[in-house]
């Protein structure tokens, strides 16, 4: 949850949780960021992932190998962050991440373009599923670029006034 939102802040609405799904789907490229499980001082790191799906309770699912890091600091500690952005939006996702080594999962969300990241095809054991659930996400924008950068801008100098400007946070199913 944003530490600077308060439980009244945090959106329950059906539609931020529709706005969040459809950003998520609209973006491919998500920077995943993690604790680094070889860093005793908890460094985190992040990394581009392509979306495979975006769930629209708000989960992600991306293809990694099992042996890549951000499997490692996964399996070490689960807290991630996703950090999704385009023309007209940005989302932080934050939530619980978990492999998945369900070669029926694999199968069913590797495509042309998987094979061009990882080796070996579907059938590889080697390609799991990362699966991201989605405890809350916040986000700016999402209805054009214009109204999103006026939004902006209006946060950055402090004209707060109006009800519409700045992140909405959203408590995901």
């Amino acid at each position: 949850m944003n530490p600077h939102a308060s439980a009244a802040d945090i959106s329950t609405d059906p539609d931020d949780v529709r706005t969040v799904h459809e950003i998520l789907s609209d973006t491919d490229i998500a920077m995943v960021t993690t604790i680094d499980s070889t860093s005793s001082a908890g460094r985190l790191v992040s990394r581009p992932l392509t979306t495979q799906v975006a769930e629209e309770d708000g989960d992600v699912l991306f293809l990694v190998r099992d042996d890549s890091a951000v499997v490692r600091d996964v399996e070490a500690n689960p807290q991630v962050n996703a950090a999704y952005s385009s023309r007209k939006a940005w989302v932080s996702l934050s939530g619980t991440a978990s492999v998945v080594r369900d070669r029926r999962v694999v199968e069913d969300l590797w495509t042309k373009a998987s094979g061009a990241f990882l080796d070996g095809g579907p059938e590889d054991p080697h390609n799991v599923v990362l699966k991201i659930d989605g405890d809350t996400a916040e986000y700016w924008g999402g209805t054009s670029l214009v109204g999103t950068l006026v939004k902006t801008a209006r946060t950055i100098v402090g004209d707060n006034d109006d009800s519409g400007a700045g992140p909405t946070v959203v408590d995901l199913p």
